[in-house]
């Protein structure tokens, strides 16, 4: 062995609860090192000397004393035990509430679709808004128009030169075309508020 063996394997050595190989390499070790053979020894005479204090009781003990509270923790631990192991008192006959899971499931779907009923139409989103006074916004092949209480605004786009145009979710219209003559992009965008 090119390293020392640790403490730890020295003590297993000395108390014969090293394994076969492991032992026998050890051995092989020790042959040839003086240092080492010289713990194993020491290690050898600690636990002897261990073993003839541990057989002599210590003055003033009082076995029957010491039984009789072991005897006690060791009644008192059973007792816990038993009580903690106690099965759970179950009423089978108490049937469990059927479909209120599907209940639960049904009652969140409702709430969603009609959440989104609500919020899709533009009026609704508007406070104090009636259908009556509601402005319109509409997009027309010839233009943008904006409608409220019979009067109409129309922007118009250029005949001859095809428009962009997009609707939002919120009412708005917007048409985008570009001048033939000049290049020049004209926006138009309204918005029913």
């Amino acid at each position: 062995m090119n390293n020392h063996p640790g403490l730890d394997q020295l003590a297993l050595f000395a108390g014969g609860d090293l394994p076969a190989w492991p032992a026998l390499r050890l051995r092989a070790h020790l042959c040839l090192c003086a240092h080492c053979a010289a713990e194993v020894a020491a290690l050898r005479t600690a636990r002897l000397e261990l073993r003839s204090a541990a057989a002599v009781l210590p003055a003033g003990l009082d076995w029957n004393a010491l039984e009789a509270e072991m005897s006690a923790n060791i009644r008192l631990g059973l007792s816990a035990g038993a009580i903690v192991d106690e099965p759970a008192v179950v009423d089978l006959n108490v049937p469990e509430p059927a479909g209120w899971r599907l209940a639960v499931v049904l009652a969140s779907l409702s709430f969603v679709a009609l959440a989104g009923w609500w919020l899709r139409n533009p009026v609704n989103l508007r406070p104090g808004a009636d259908s009556a006074g509601a402005v319109l916004s509409e997009a027309r092949p010839d233009g943008l128009a904006l409608q409220s209480r019979g009067a109409a605004l129309t922007l118009l786009n250029q005949p001859d030169q095809p428009a962009v145009t997009t609707v939002s979710w919120d009412g708005g219209a917007r048409a985008s075309f570009v001048d033939s003559e000049t290049g020049q992009v004209t926006i138009h965008h309204v918005s029913a508020q």
